[in-house]
């Protein structure tokens, strides 16, 4: 009865016939412990600062600084730096990221606060101001931005559980917000095209040089 057994071709023969896959090698280096990267991230964040408070100094301070029209963005701005890290990088409840619309939403805050108190505190100058100052004041800009930035994508490698790209846009727009905060601070020119273009231009491009990083290399 079992004699026409040995006749039945074997459904499963062609994935015994398959090339075994390549062998992968554990990583030799160990993962960094969570306290050991918080520690990482809040250093990268000081050296950020630092940075960006040096290259102020050496360009200079403006002189109306403490003036209500000049500190009231300068206020706002910082503090929407000092509530957005922590929702972009802290976990929330059970230890789970903040959501896509949390960062979706943080995201559209950054330029939206400082485009809102730039129309606020700026004015629209007649004649306008030549075209070399705002590539200056642009290039000294997105320079405060790149230590930052770098220094976000070495120490965030490997760090987003979900929604890499827009986790890094999130972080990336807040490093140039930084970067927007330190050019304020030096630049007396409060004409609304030079603010909003000029100074604000490390902001649209942190958010895209975070986004790219944060899919290439973020997801853990």
């Amino acid at each position: 009865m079992l004699r026409g057994l040995e006749d039945i071709p074997d459904p499963a023969a062609h994935v015994a016939a398959r090339t075994p896959p390549a062998r992968v090698e554990a990583p030799t280096e160990p993962s960094p412990t969570r306290p050991a990267r918080e520690r990482r991230v809040v250093g990268a964040i000081l050296a950020g600062l630092a940075w960006i408070l040096l290259v102020t100094w050496v360009e200079g301070f403006r002189d109306d600084l403490g003036s209500p029209r000049v500190a009231f963005p300068l206020v706002l701005w910082a503090a929407l730096s000092g509530l957005g890290l922590p929702l972009a990088l802290l976990p929330r409840a059970r230890g789970l990221p903040a959501g896509l619309r949390a960062l979706q939403a943080l995201v559209a805050a950054v330029p939206i606060g400082f485009l809102g108190a730039a129309i606020v505190t700026s004015r629209a100058a007649d004649p306008p101001a030549p075209l070399e100052l705002h590539l200056r004041c642009g290039a000294v800009a997105l320079g405060m931005a790149v230590v930052p930035l770098a220094l976000a994508a070495l120490v965030l490698r490997g760090s987003f559980l979900s929604a890499p790209a827009w986790r890094g846009a999130a972080i990336g727009a807040l490093c140039g917000l930084g970067a927007a905060i330190g050019i304020q601070t030096h630049c007396p020119l409060d004409e609304l095209v030079h603010v909003t273009f000029a100074h604000g231009v490390p902001i649209a491009a942190g958010a895209l040089f975070g986004a790219a990083a944060g899919a290439l290399r973020g997801r853990a």
